[in-house]
């Protein structure tokens, strides 16, 4: 997250809705292009203007909180955690038909599952992993931006819940079992 909309917005992260929206105004009556001729006013509206689009909506201000309580992870910690569940998955005795590091096609009792692991995940992530595989695909990643849609399974390996599609059920409910460790 590279912008911190309350300090754009110049308010406290426990502010009440009318005090983002008073600072908003004064803000933007301070900042607005056609009142201030500094060079850096009408970058500084837009960052205004988008910090209040999410900070004055009540539902995008919970989302944008949520991820800001989301740990940032060092990259080889994401890789280490990413790399432990690749490895419980290959043990759990399903057939690979198809091993290409980021992803697995699994086989069992004719049911068959793709794996795919990832740093990150929100949903525009997950249409284009989806539009690649033709098999029902599980995500298993350390950082998901929720709400995720029902095109696939994905699985937060840090909070062990799952989102999205539910996982699909083979005669011995062995799909179901295969991912049962990470939640």
């Amino acid at each position: 997250m590279k912008i911190d909309h309350y300090k754009v917005l110049e308010v406290r992260r426990d502010a009440s809705a009318e005090e983002i929206q008073r600072s908003y105004r004064n803000l933007a009556l301070r900042y607005h292009p056609d009142r201030n001729a500094a060079p850096d006013a009408a970058a500084r509206m837009t960052a205004i203007n988008e910090a209040w689009a999410v900070l004055g909506d009540t539902a995008r201000r919970h989302e944008y909180d949520l991820l800001l309580t989301r740990p940032v992870l060092p990259p080889e910690f994401s890789t280490s955690i990413l790399l432990a569940a690749r490895d419980v998955i290959l043990r759990a005795g399903w057939r690979v038909l198809e091993d290409n590091t980021k992803t697995l096609l699994l086989e069992n009792a004719r049911q068959k599952v793709r794996v795919v692991f990832l740093d990150r995940v929100d949903n525009s992530i997950l249409s284009s992993v989806v539009r690649q595989f033709p098999e029902f695909c599980v995500v298993l990643s350390v950082n998901v931006e929720v709400p995720i849609g029902p095109s696939a399974a994905v699985i937060d390996l840090l909070r062990s819940e799952s989102y999205g599609a539910v996982l699909p059920d083979g005669p011995d409910g062995s799909c179901r079992s295969l991912f049962a460790t990470f939640l």
